[in-house]
């Protein structure tokens, strides 16, 4: 065949040629199904029509493609699961710290609150005997002396009038209460 293709150009058509007893009887060749004109078996008969192969073809391309795509969303799930139970851990680690954290603080504050309670007081026990002292060092250059263990004694309001006055025994000194206590002076 290919030695009358050579000497009659004109018989090289593609396809089946019109006068052709046997594309006459097998019909005209089309797209997808070749014939051999006797050379052999034709692709179709071999591998099956075009079409049911294509579609075998999918859907075998379509399970691995779903296959593959749930093989790493598993993987992806797992990951996830296991970076979540991480993070909960990590997360309750934290929460035992800062637990402990505010405990820490409160003893620490508590301490602090006792400490500044006692030197409080102490200032407070400093601060009645430096008044104490102060109030018995003015008293005394007044020139009175006063007991320190009376707990209130009377002198009049108005010094002027007491000096005036021959029954009063202490010059100069007003006549209201004078409290003295050694323990519980308190500055205000």
């Amino acid at each position: 065949m290919d030695d009358l293709a050579e000497v009659y150009p004109e018989l090289n058509v593609l396809g089946s040629a019109p006068n052709d007893v046997y594309s006459q009887v097998m019909g005209s060749d089309t797209h997808g199904i070749v014939r051999t004109l006797g050379k052999g078996a034709s692709p179709s008969l071999v591998y099956g029509p075009v079409y049911k192969r294509s579609q075998a073809e999918k859907r075998d391309f379509d399970t691995r493609v779903e296959m593959e795509v749930q093989k790493a969303t598993s993987a992806l799930k797992i990951e996830m699961t296991e970076k979540m139970y991480e993070a909960t851990k990590e997360m309750e680690t934290m929460d035992k710290k800062l637990l402990e954290a505010k405990e820490e603080a409160k003893e620490n504050n508590e301490v602090m609150e006792r400490k500044l309670s006692e030197e409080k007081m102490d200032m407070e026990e400093i601060i009645a005997d430096k008044v104490k002292e102060g109030i018995q060092a003015y008293v005394e250059s007044l020139g009175i002396n006063i007991d320190a263990n009376l707990k209130s004694e009377q002198v009049p309001d108005n010094p002027h009038e007491d000096c005036q006055q021959p029954s009063s025994l202490v010059a100069g000194v007003h006549t209201r209460k004078i409290w003295f206590n050694k323990i519980n002076i308190r500055a205000v």
